[in-house]
């Protein structure tokens, strides 16, 4: 079916019909049983086509229709199979197409669409679009208003849309670019890229790989056995992640990432973060604010935070790095069977306390020593003293350094 607009108030229909048999005379005897109805009443054109309810044989038939309607007309199209083009309606628009694709194009007003096996593409429409597909990709483009897509099997596509977006997928692969509100992305066992939104994004993967890029808000992003990437969050990012690596840098406001078995880089962050890992090594660079880092049997480092610093590990190395050309500000330590390694800039104060078993404490600053002298225990200040800086090991050496 294929449906173009024009500035006439006037219907036409065209109608090829197709048949075919065992013989030319059953295949002619059978099209002309096929019927397509043109109805007018009050409320507007009916077009339907009418086939026959009981044949029997080696029968097959297609009926293509071209119709032309006013452009001002809303359109209300039902088929069960075969394509459907509707080119340049300015009016609402509702599609059920059962097997086939369905093409939109250039239009205004609202379009919904409807349907079971096949691809979906809504380019180039003044208004809102709502897309419900069963099995096949889905694509929308320059869309002024707002997207509600929900798909289960095949890829979605969406680019440039003025207002909100909410996807639903299963099984599907999620690409997004160019959100003009908030954008929500459901899926599982397919890849999520969200690029370009103007608002908060949240997206909710299970085996997937999440990518968030240009967030004007606020990232809230979840998946499970595939790695979390995001950069460029105006506001706050969120990663509630299991067996999944996270990368993520240039962040407005503050993190909180929390994972399992992978490993988490975060850089840029201005405000504070606060990362939890489950046998996962965490690298953590150029935080502005307070940081806390947790993880199991692997190791944690954490360069130039501009706030004070925590790290609760089990089993791995820690490496903390004060950043310069800033006052003291409190660090706390805890892990066993590792080393762990504290660099600071000469001439900060600092109030230490450190504390290991089967190992020893090393400090390159001079320090001021209070009570006892032992090579796996120090109380002392350095640089007259200042903030705290609480060390403790067990099996493994603690060495203090200059930075």
């Amino acid at each position: 079916m294929n449906v173009r607009t024009q500035t006439k108030n006037e219907v036409a229909v065209q109608a090829a019909i197709r048949c075919s048999a065992d013989s030319a005379n059953q295949a002619r005897a059978f099209c002309d049983q096929i019927q397509v109805r043109v109805e007018e009443n009050s409320t507007g054109v009916t077009v339907r086509t009418e086939y026959p309810r009981n044949w029997r044989g080696n029968l097959s038939h297609s009926v293509n229709l071209e119709i032309q309607m006013p452009e001002t007309a809303p359109l209300e199209l039902r088929n069960r199979f075969g394509r459907v083009t509707v080119q340049k309606l300015r009016a609402a628009a509702t599609i059920n197409n059962n097997n086939g694709s369905v093409l939109l194009m250039q239009g205004r007003g609202h379009r919904r669409v409807e349907k079971s096996f096949g691809s979906v593409e809504v380019t180039t429409i003044d208004g809102d679009v709502t897309v419900v597909n069963g099995n096949g990709s889905v694509r929308a483009s320059d869309i002024s208003g707002s997207a509600e897509v929900t798909n289960r099997f095949g890829e979605v596509r969406i680019t440039n849309v003025g207002k909100g977006l909410t996807v639903r997928g299963g099984n599907s692969k999620v690409d997004v670019e160019h959100v003009g509100d908030i954008a929500m992305v459901t899926t599982s066992f397919g890849d999520v890229r969200v690029w370009d939104a103007k608002s908060d994004v949240t997206v909710r993967n299970q085996n997937g790989r999440v990518e968030a890029n240009s967030v004007a808000g606020m990232a809230d992003l979840q998946t499970s056995f595939a790695a979390v990437k995001f950069t460029g969050i105006g506001k706050t990012v969120r990663v509630l992640a299991q067996n999944s690596a996270v990368t993520g840098d240039t962040v407005g406001e503050a993190a909180n990432i929390q994972t399992t078995f992978a490993n988490v880089d975060l850089r840029g962050v201005k405000g504070g973060a606060r990362v939890t890992g489950g046998n996962a090594a965490i690298r953590m660079i150029g935080i502005g604010g307070e940081v806390y880092a947790k993880t199991s049997f692997a190791g944690v480092t954490v360069e130039d935070a501009g706030g004070a610093v925590t790290v609760e590990s089990g089993n791995g190395s820690v490496t903390v790095s004060a950043k310069a050309g800033q006052a003291c500000r409190p660090i706390a330590i805890q892990t066993s069977f590792a080393p762990i390694r504290v660099a600071v800039p000469a001439g900060l104060g600092y109030t230490v306390s450190g504390k290991t078993s089967f190992g020893r404490i090393h400090s390159e600053h001079e320090m001021t020593v209070s009570g006892a002298i032992a090579a796996d225990s120090i109380s002392g200040k350095i640089a007259g003293g200042g903030c705290e800086m609480r060390l403790t090991n067990q099996n493994g050496n603690i060495d203090i350094l200059k930075r």
